[in-house]
């Protein structure tokens, strides 16, 4: 029965998330991010494979579980998990909305997110002050769904140069049953400043009457 009703939340999660991108992502396909990299107290996952991002735009989707709940991590008190979605892209705005339902046992706390560079931090996740940040931590705030309560937490657009970047979340596992969590990214193309088309075609004319010349 809790399976049914994490698949259905989680559905739900991921389709309020869509719902929130920008209207140039309507017809950018899904892909799921790989999770590259996670810390708790009791195991660690480090397979490193990232998702590479050939066209843009693009949306990627991202969600983990937990089946008890957790210790808090010797190195970050109040937080029991960091997990890391290693992307690849060219210069790209990204922003990102996840979510967490409350399901009686299931449940999580203190649920952020933030986005750094990965030059400059051989070692992920990191549980301090990164090099190359992006983003800092963002705020979680508490909603109630179907009778159930929950967070969210959103990155505000963040531009990013080309580049591979850590999609960092961390949170806290306090049900019994553990927790689970949902969300997108969403990136868009970096926008050509606005007189930079004007200037180019500047240059194609001045081009044309030195050869004319």
């Amino acid at each position: 029965m809790h399976i049914n009703k994490i698949s259905a939340m989680t559905s739900l999660a991921i389709a309020s998330g869509l719902c929130l991108a920008h209207s140039e992502l309507a017809n950018a396909s899904v892909v799921t991010l790989n999770l590259s990299y996670e810390e708790t107290a009791t195991s660690s996952i480090s397979n490193g494979s990232g998702t590479t991002f050939t066209q843009l735009p693009a949306t990627g989707s991202y969600s983990n579980s937990f089946s008890s709940a957790q210790a808090d991590l010797a190195g970050a008190p109040g937080y029991s998990f960091y997990d890391d979605y290693l992307f690849t892209i060219s210069g790209a705005t990204a922003d990102s909305v996840t979510s967490s339902i409350n399901l009686g046992t299931l449940s999580l706390g203190s649920l952020e997110e933030r986005v750094y560079s990965t030059n400059g931090n051989p070692t992920l996740p990191v549980l301090g002050l990164p090099s190359g940040l992006r983003s800092s931590w963002t705020t979680p705030v508490g909603f109630t769904a179907g009778g159930q309560t929950g967070m969210f937490t959103v990155m505000n657009p963040t531009t990013l140069a080309a580049g591979t970047y850590v999609l960092e979340i961390r949170g806290e596992v306090t049900g019994s049953s553990g927790g689970i969590y949902s969300g997108v990214l969403n990136l868009t193309p970096v926008p050509l400043p606005a007189a930079l088309p004007l200037i180019l075609s500047g240059l194609g004319l001045f081009g044309g009457l030195v050869r004319k010349r």
